[in-house]
């Protein structure tokens, strides 16, 4: 009898140990951090944009970039996959992917890290400046409205492309602002990583252009065609790439913040075009890395501009 009881006993163990570790990795998808590097890196080099105008900046500020904006973006991602369910089930059956939210962890639950993700990024964000806490609150609101209902912008063309595009502009604003004063400059500047942005839109309308097509998301590719998606996908990174060309020549961008963009191009949009061709074992150990590949520029930025740390 005692043994049977400490084989129950250590059966409920298990089974609890089992369900935290699932609830862990339910939160660590819902927030998806490979989802967010790029706009996250964008609030980055909006941070470098503005230290190397001369502003300086505390532990605070770098806090609010570090955790604040990240938080709201994955507040912006998770907040979708809650509503998304329905969508997600037909994605489930045409890819094999896995939902997220009611297979790892509950609907409830999803909602309850939602709101934390919220919280706690909008309160990093004001602890570091009142315009940074500004911008992720826009962005934020940005995200509910994309997502929730009852807007739902995301089915309605083209408020679903709107919405996005103008979301583009607003993390390298962000991090200009958390440290220093928007000019026309950095308004121009960000409009680059608006366009560089939307490349990765359109990669993922071209991507799931079947699952958006029957769960009747309103889509570029499924309102006007592939086609045309993959034609404007080129046209924005032609675009994008002209824009940082003038920006550099008109002076706007010294070679440090050039030398900025590249890695952020090479390392966030570009890293799922040329991480294929590796070999797997490389492959295996630089994946993970790029999941978080917006803090790696965080560490390059704070190197190269940490003389402005105060």
């Amino acid at each position: 009898m005692v043994q049977t009881s400490s084989t129950i006993a250590l059966g409920s163990n298990l089974t609890s140990k089992h369900r935290f570790i699932q609830s862990i990795a339910g939160v660590l998808k819902i927030a998806d951090f490979g989802g967010w590097q790029k706009w996250s890196g964008a609030a980055i080099l909006g941070f470098a944009s503005a230290i190397s105008k001369g502003n300086s900046f505390s532990l605070l500020q770098i806090q609010g970039i570090a955790i604040g904006m990240p938080l709201v973006l994955s507040y912006n991602q998770a907040i979708n996959d809650c509503f998304d369910v329905e969508i997600d089930k037909v994605k489930e059956e045409m890819t094999g992917k896995k939902l997220v939210v009611t297979n790892t962890i509950s609907y409830k639950t999803a909602l309850a890290v939602t709101c934390s993700f919220l919280l706690i990024g909008l309160i990093s964000s004001w602890f570091a400046s009142a315009s940074l806490f500004l911008f992720c609150l826009f962005g934020a609101v940005l995200g509910t409205l994309y997502s929730a209902p009852p807007f739902r912008l995301k089915m309605r063309y083209p408020f679903s492309t709107l919405i996005q595009f103008l979301g583009c502009f607003f993390p390298f604003l962000a991090g200009a602002a958390s440290i220093g004063n928007l000019t026309i400059q950095t308004l121009a500047i960000s409009s680059s990583f608006a366009v560089f942005a939307i490349i990765q839109r359109f990669n993922h309308e071209i991507t799931n252009y079947e699952v958006d097509f029957r769960t009747g998301k309103k889509t570029i590719a499924v309102v006007k065609g592939l086609k045309t998606a993959i034609l404007f996908r080129r046209f924005a990174l032609l675009l994008g790439i002209m824009a940082l060309v003038v920006f550099f020549i008109l002076g706007w961008l010294n070679i440090v913040l050039l030398f900025l963009f590249g890695v952020y191009l090479f390392l966030i949009i570009s890293s799922g075009i040329w991480l294929r061709f590796l070999p797997p074992p490389v492959k295996a150990v630089l994946a993970p890395l790029l999941m978080v590949s917006s803090y790696l520029l965080l560490i390059i930025v704070l190197i190269l501009y940490g003389a402005n740390y105060v």
